[in-house]
């Protein structure tokens, strides 16, 4: 009887463990869009966060907003927290020709 209910238990672990290798898989093939990363003062474009490498400056996500003045950025319009201007939104690249990775 002991061995029956092993069986049992053993199976249904067993398929339990399919069906989330199974569900993982099938999410992971729907692509995520790409996200891109701009400087606020040169042309520099990338897909990967961090700092342009030429001006030193933290890159803005695309979509986002940015101070001209102190290149602090925010997911929300309105104005600087910090020096009070205007923030105005990273556009994305005209060219494709300045993207790099």
């Amino acid at each position: 009887m002991k061995t029956l209910f092993l069986a049992i238990a053993v199976s249904l672990f067993s398929f339990g463990a399919s069906a989330q290798s199974t569900s993982k898989t099938s999410t992971q093939k729907a692509a995520a869009p790409a996200v891109t990363y701009r400087c606020p003062t040169c042309t520099y474009t990338s897909t990967k966060t961090g700092e342009c490498p030429k001006d030193k400056i933290a890159l803005v996500k695309v979509g986002d907003y940015y101070c001209p003045d102190c290149y602090m950025s925010s997911s929300k319009p309105g104005k600087c927290t910090m020096c009070g201007v205007d923030m105005k939104k990273m556009e994305a690249p005209t060219t494709t020709s300045s993207t790099k990775k």
